[in-house]
C-alpha cells in the first residue's frame, strides 16, 4: 500500500538525468543553489546517442574546470584521433573511396588555435565521446554534490502549479509516491517530455519520414579490416553508415528500416552486415533498436507563469547532421543555471526567464535549419549514387566521371560539424531585454566562421593573453559569476583602475556577484575586444555591456546597467519581438516532417539510400 509522505521542498526540481539535466544540476550546485534531480532509471544510458561534444560546449567545460578531466575519461577518443569521414562504395573488401571530409585531431586543432589567436577560434577543440561515457562520468560528479538531491529511480507522474510554485508527484521503484514542492520545475526529460505535455506546451514539427535500425557493437576484426583505415564516420553508397565510437573496437551501425526484409524479426548482426556490405566477426552486440529522426521545436520554452521551463530535447529535437542535439541542450542548461541562480540569490528579475526563450530559441531554429540543409545534402548524394550505381565501381570512363562528380559534391558540401557561425556566433542582442545596447553596427554573420565581437549580446571572443597559455575564458570561471574585464593600457594604472570602481560599489550594494579583472598592457586582447576598455561578461560568457567612450560611469549609470543585465528592468534599447519560429521554419516543417502516416516508412532517401 502506498503511504503518503510529506512533500519535500527544494528551490528547483529537475526532471531527467541525461546530460542536460545533470549539467544543469552540476552548475547549480557550483553556484551554491540547491536542487533536486529526479530520474526514472536507476542506471545511466546504454545507448551511444551523441558522439561529439562541440567546441562551444568544450569551452564552457573549460570555464567550469572540467575540460581536461572530460577528455581523459576512459572510453572517450584520444587527442591524436582524427575527425575524418569517408564516403565509399563499400567499407570492406575491394571498395573505392569516393570522397572524404578531413578534420584534424584535437592536438593539431590546439596548435592551430594557439598559432591563430585572432579571436576567431574557440577556446577548446571539440571532443569525440559517446553519451554512454558522458552520462556515467556526469553521474559520478553529481553524486558528490551535497547541493544536489539525487533521486534515481523516481518516475515523474505529474505537476501542478499554484501561487507558491510547483508541486510535482513521483513514484519510485517500490511503488511509493513522493511529492516535491519547488519554486521552479525544469523539464530535461527528452523528446517525449511528459513535463512539456503536462504543461500544455506544443511542439512545431515532428518525426521525419525515415526510420533507421541502430546496432551498437564491438568488433576487433572490423577495426582491423576497414579498407580505407580508421575514420569517425564511414558512409557506404548502398545505405546506412558506421560510426567509430572509441577508436578501438566499438562501433555503431545505422541502416534504413525500409531496406530490411519485412515481416520477419530483425537480426542485429544482419543489419551490420548489410551496412558493411559484407560479414565480419562481431564480438558483442551491446544494444539495438529502431529510431526516427525528429525535426521540431517547442512553441515556447516556458509556461506563462515562468514556473515550468524546458531544456534540451524537451524543448527542441534535431536530426543528427551538425551535431546540434545534445550540444544545444547542454548550452540550454548552462544558460538556465545562471538565471535560476540569480533569482535564488535575490539579485535577478523575472525578465531573466522571459529572455531565456527570447535568446535561446532563435539560435535553435537557425541550428535546426542548418541541420536540415546538411541532411538534404546526404539525400542529394544518395540520388547521385542511385543514378550512377551501375558504373561507380568500374574502371571505365563513365565510372571515373561519376566518381569525380560525387567527389566534387562531397568537397563542396564540406564537413557538417565545422559551422562555427552556428556553434560560436550566437547573438542574443536581437529582441533581448537583458542586453544593454550600445548602438553599434552589427558585424556580418557567416555560417562557417565566427567573427569576433564584443557587441553586447555576442559571445565573448577567446584570446590567449601574452603568456600564451591563459585564455580569456580562464578569467570567467573563477570567483563571482559575472566578470568585468578592464583593460589598463596607460601610464597611470591606479587612476585607470578607479574608473571602474563604481561597479564594485554598486554590485556590493545590489548583492550582485561581480569581479573586476584588470588586464594590463594586453594590447592584442584589447584590439580583438574592439578597443573597449571595459567589457561586462555574463556567466554564460556572452557580453552584457561595454563602455562606449572614455567617460567614467557613475553610480546611477552602473546601477541601471546592472539592473538591466540582471533582468530587473528592460534595456533602454529593447524592441519586443515575436520570440517564436518564423514562417520560413514553419515552411520547412511543413515540407519535411509529418509526411508519413502510422509506422510505415516512406521512400524518402536519407544518408546514402
Amino acid at each position: 500500500m502506498t503511504i503518503p509522505q510529506p512533500p519535500e521542498e527544494t528551490p528547483i526540481t529537475i526532471i531527467g538525468a541525461g546530460p542536460v539535466g545533470m549539467f544543469l544540476a552540476y552548475q547549480l550546485s557550483r553556484l551554491n543553489v540547491p536542487c533536486l534531480l529526479a530520474e526514472q532509471s536507476l542506471e545511466t544510458t546504454k545507448w551511444p546517442k551523441m558522439d561529439l561534444t562541440n567546441p562551444r560546449v568544450m569551452e564552457m567545460l573549460r570555464v567550469l574546470g572540467l575540460a581536461d578531466e572530460y577528455r581523459g575519461i576512459e572510453g572517450s577518443v584520444g587527442e591524436d584521433m582524427y575527425f575524418d569521414s569517408f564516403f565509399v562504395t563499400r567499407a570492406m573488401g575491394d571498395g573505392k573511396l569516393l570522397g572524404s571530409w578531413k578534420r584534424p585531431a584535437v592536438k593539431e586543432q590546439r596548435r592551430y588555435i594557439q598559432q591563430t589567436n585572432d579571436g576567431s577560434q574557440p577556446a577548446e577543440p571539440g571532443h569525440r565521446c559517446m553519451q554512454i561515457i558522458v552520462e556515467a562520468w556526469m553521474k559520478e560528479l553529481i553524486l558528490t554534490k551535497t547541493q544536489v538531491q539525487s533521486r534515481f529511480g523516481w518516475k515523474y507522474l505529474s505537476h501542478v502549479e499554484d501561487g507558491n510554485g510547483v508541486v510535482t508527484t513521483f513514484v519510485d521503484t517500490d511503488g511509493q509516491t513522493h511529492t516535491v514542492r519547488s519554486k521552479y520545475l525544469i523539464g530535461c526529460d527528452g523528446g517525449s517530455s511528459r513535463v512539456r505535455k503536462t504543461a500544455g506546451i506544443k511542439m512545431i514539427g515532428g518525426q521525419m519520414p525515415a526510420r533507421f535500425y541502430l546496432v551498437h557493437f564491438r568488433s576487433q576484426e572490423l577495426a582491423e579490416k576497414l579498407t580505407f583505415g580508421r575514420s569517425w564516420h564511414t558512409f557506404p553508397i548502398h545505405s546506412g553508415f558506421i560510426i567509430d565510437q572509441d577508436g578501438k573496437d566499438t562501433f555503431t551501425a545505422h541502416y534504413p528500416v525500409n531496406k530490411l526484409p519485412s515481416g520477419t524479426k530483425i537480426d542485429p548482426r544482419e543489419v551490420v552486415y548489410r551496412t558493411l556490405d559484407g560479414e565480419v566477426k562481431i564480438d558483442e552486440v551491446l544494444v539495438h533498436s529502431e529510431w526516427t529522426p525528429n525535426f521540431s521545436i517547442a512553441e515556447k520554452y516556458h509556461t506563462d507563469s515562468l514556473k515550468v521551463l524546458l531544456a534540451g530535447d524537451a524543448a527542441h529535437r534535431s536530426p543528427p547532421p551538425g551535431g546540434y542535439g545534445m550540444n544545444t541542450g547542454v548550452l540550454d542548461a548552462f544558460d538556465l543555471s545562471w538565471r535560476l541562480a540569480a533569482l535564488y540569490k535575490g539579485y535577478g528579475g523575472e525578465l531573466l526567464l522571459r529572455a531565456y526563450n527570447l535568446e535561446r530559441r532563435p539560435m535553435m531554429t537557425r541550428a535546426l535549419e542548418r541541420s536540415l540543409r546538411h541532411l538534404l545534402e546526404h539525400v542529394r548524394l544518395g540520388e547521385m549514387y542511385s543514378k550512377s550505381a551501375d558504373v561507380l565501381e568500374t574502371d571505365t570512363p563513365a565510372g571515373e566521371e561519376a566518381r569525380a562528380q560525387i567527389k566534387q559534391f562531397i568537397d563542396d558540401s564540406g564537413p557538417d560539424t565545422i559551422d562555427l557561425g552556428i556553434e560560436l556566433d550566437l547573438r542574443y542582442y536581437e529582441h533581448s531585454p537583458l542586453v544593454y545596447h550600445d548602438g553599434s553596427d552589427e558585424h556580418e554573420w557567416d555560417v562557417q566562421r565566427y567573427i569576433p565581437s564584443t557587441r553586447p549580446g555576442c559571445r565573448a571572443p577567446h584570446v590567449f593573453l601574452k603568456d600564451g597559455e591563459t585564455s580569456t575564458y580562464d578569467l570567467f570561471g573563477k570567483g563571482p559569476e559575472w566578470t568585468l574585464i578592464h583593460f589598463i593600457n596607460g601610464d597611470n594604472p591606479n587612476q585607470e583602475e578607479r574608473a571602474s570602481g563604481a561597479f564594485t560599489t554598486v554590485s556590493m550594494d545590489m548583492n550582485f556577484p561581480l569581479k573586476r579583472v584588470f588586464l594590463r598592457n594586453e594590447e592584442h586582447v584589447y584590439r580583438i575586444y574592439e578597443g573597449r576598455d571595459m567589457v561586462l561578461v555574463r556567466p554564460d560568457t556572452h557580453v552584457a555591456w561595454r563602455r562606449q567612450n572614455q567617460t567614467t560611469p557613475d553610480y546611477d549609470q552602473v546601477e541601471e546597467i546592472l539592473r538591466v543585465v540582471s533582468g530587473q528592468m528592460e534595456s533602454p534599447g529593447f524592441v519586443p519581438g515575436p520570440g517564436n519560429v518564423d514562417e520560413n521554419f514553419r515552411g520547412l516543417v511543413a515540407g519535411f516532417t509529418d509526411m508519413h502516416s502510422g509506422n510505415s516508412a516512406t521512400n524518402t532517401t536519407i544518408v546514402g539510400e
